[in-house]
Order: C-alpha cells, then sequence, then structure tokens
C-alpha cells in the first residue's frame, strides 16, 4: 500500500470531501485525509494524505499557501463569492491603477472576520450551519497573515492578484476588504491555489489520474504527484538508523548514540521536528525537541 502525500490538481465543483472520496478508491484505503481545504468554487493544488501519511497532517496544515484570485468589483454576497446571494451591487468608478494599489497595500497581519459561510466552528456550531438557520451572532475573527500581494492584471476585465498567506487565511475575506478599500464592493469570482509550502501546483496530478490509480499496480505508481513518505517533510533534518538504534526506536525509545546524532544536526531556531529513517529507508519515526525534556519521539509509524 502507498504511504505519503499525493497532490491533486482539484476541479471546480468537486468539494475537497469529494475529492478524499475518489482517493479512498484508488488508494483502497479509508486512511485518506487532507492538508487544508478547498471550496467546489476553487480550483487548484489540493494535498490529499494517504496512509501512514495521515500522520504528518499538522506538518503540512501549519505552512504557508499561494494563491491566484480574481475578483468581481462592484458586488458584495453573504458566502464573500459569486455563489452566493447578491447584497449589494455599486458602479464601479475606480481605475486599474487604483485597483493595483488598494490590493498591494493589503499586505500584513490583520484581525478580520471570518465568513459567515465557512467550515469554522463557534461553540461546536460551523459557521455555515448557524447562517443558514438565519441566526445572528457576533462574527468570530482571527488573524490572517498576507506575506506578499501582487497584482496580476485584467482577465476578462476582472482584476486578478497573486497572494502569498499563512495557513487557515481566508482570501474571500481578502476580497472583500479589497472592495471596501475601493469602496465599490468586491466578492471573489475565482481562486486557484499555487502552492502549499513546499509543494507547487505543477506537481500535481489531474482528477482523471487519480481516478485512475484504482487500475494501475501499486509498483508502478511512480508518478511526480505521489510523494513517499520518507520524501515528504523535506525541509526538515533527515537520519537513518541501523541494528539496535533501530530496533529501540521500534519500540518508542530513543539511543545515546541517536541523541547525539540528532544533537549535530538540529538547531532548534530552525527546525520543528527531525525525520529518522530505517534500514529499509522506510520513515520509522519523527522526532522533535520538547521543552524541559529533550528529544522526543512525536510520532511513530507502521506499516
Amino acid at each position: 500500500m502507498f504511504h505519503g502525500l499525493a497532490l491533486i490538481h482539484k476541479e471546480e465543483g468537486y468539494s475537497s470531501h469529494d475529492v478524499v472520496a475518489i482517493a479512498r478508491k484508488s488508494f483502497q484505503t479509508k486512511s485518506i485525509g487532507h492538508a487544508g481545504t478547498l471550496d467546489p468554487l476553487a480550483t487548484g493544488l489540493l494535498v490529499l494524505l494517504v496512509g501512514e501519511g495521515t500522520k504528518i497532517s499538522q506538518y503540512l496544515l501549519e505552512k504557508d499557501k499561494s494563491y491566484e484570485v480574481t475578483a468581481k468589483l462592484g458586488q458584495e454576497t453573504d458566502t464573500l463569492d459569486i455563489t452566493g446571494q447578491v447584497l449589494s451591487q455599486k458602479q464601479v468608478t475606480v481605475t486599474e491603477g487604483d485597483i493595483k494599489t488598494a490590493g498591494e497595500s493589503l499586505v500584513g497581519s490583520f484581525h478580520w472576520p471570518i465568513p459567515m459561510f465557512s467550515a469554522a466552528k463557534v461553540d461546536g456550531k460551523k459557521l455555515y450551519e448557524i447562517a443558514r438557520e438565519g441566526k445572528i451572532i457576533e462574527v468570530p475573527r482571527k488573524e490572517m497573515n498576507f506575506f506578499e500581494v501582487k497584482y496580476l492584471g485584467l482577465e476578462g476585465g476582472l482584476p486578478r492578484f497573486f497572494i502569498h498567506c499563512s495557513k487557515g487565511t481566508f482570501i474571500r475575506t481578502w476580497v472583500s476588504q479589497l472592495g471596501k478599500a475601493l469602496g465599490c464592493g468586491a466578492t471573489m469570482q475565482a481562486l486557484v491555489r499555487t502552492a502549499s509550502t513546499p509543494y507547487q501546483l505543477s506537481q500535481a496530478l489531474s482528477m482523471e489520474q487519480l481516478k485512475a490509480l484504482s487500475e494501475t499496480p501499486s509498483g508502478e505508481q511512480n508518478l511526480p504527484g505521489l510523494i513517499p513518505l520518507p520524501q515528504c517533510l523535506p525541509q526538515t533534518p533527515l537520519l537513518r538508523v541501523r541494528g539496535q538504534d533501530e530496533a529501540l526506536l521500534k519500540n518508542g525509545a530513543l539511543s545515546h548514540d541517536l541523541r547525539r546524532s540528532l544533537i549535530q544536526v538540529f538547531n532548534p531556531e530552525i527546525h520543528q521536528i527531525a525525520r529518522i529513517l530505517g534500514s529499509q529507508e522506510e520513515l520509522l519515526a519523527i522526532v522533535g525537541l520538547e521543552e524541559g525534556q529533550g528529544f522526543k519521539i512525536f510520532r511513530v509509524f507502521r506499516y
């Protein structure tokens, strides 16, 4: 069975849950997750976690994301995108220069409201469920970090931007704020996720390739969009163990020799975790530093 990541180019109209369901059939396992939801309207890179790969989800969810977003000016909707009910419409009189300046100024850290039509929860209930019930609540806010915004020009008369941002950031909210800054309102027309650090959309399998995996022998599933577990998290230190060190690790213990090796390669100011490979080049464990306890095993992988 394949264990690792499957990079998928999600098409419009599919929910992230839909893609997971397809992947369960393709990989013949229920053990499938994803590292960051894409709404049905959005397209682009969806990182699936397969088999033991589900154990590294937190390390991928914490990474930055990049997008290309298209905005529709002069319109506001309840969902903050074009699938929602129109709340207001205004004439657009701004220039392309105004759009570029306003968009590229929306860089930094903002404490902005979460879209009501989202899966974020309040008191254990998803916001979109509350919104559909027509209940009025104080809209929760969260910190959203935008590291880079670049104007890409007009496409079909609609402005497009490249956005590099932190995890859990709502691009629909950014578009709404762009509309406020321009004074005409805006809603999200289209969204493409181009990267989920460290992976790029150019590496991804198409939906058709994902579906075809169910008919492909596992030994022939060597497509570039399938990242075996030992190759995941490439920006973290990598050590190999053999013999007694390997036996101890499989039993949940770190040998003195392995601890010394970790000290040599692990920089707490740079690294959060390190990967440990076994004699068969399989990923055995993820280890890291825990305050007051030194090196500790965070994840153990069983095949």
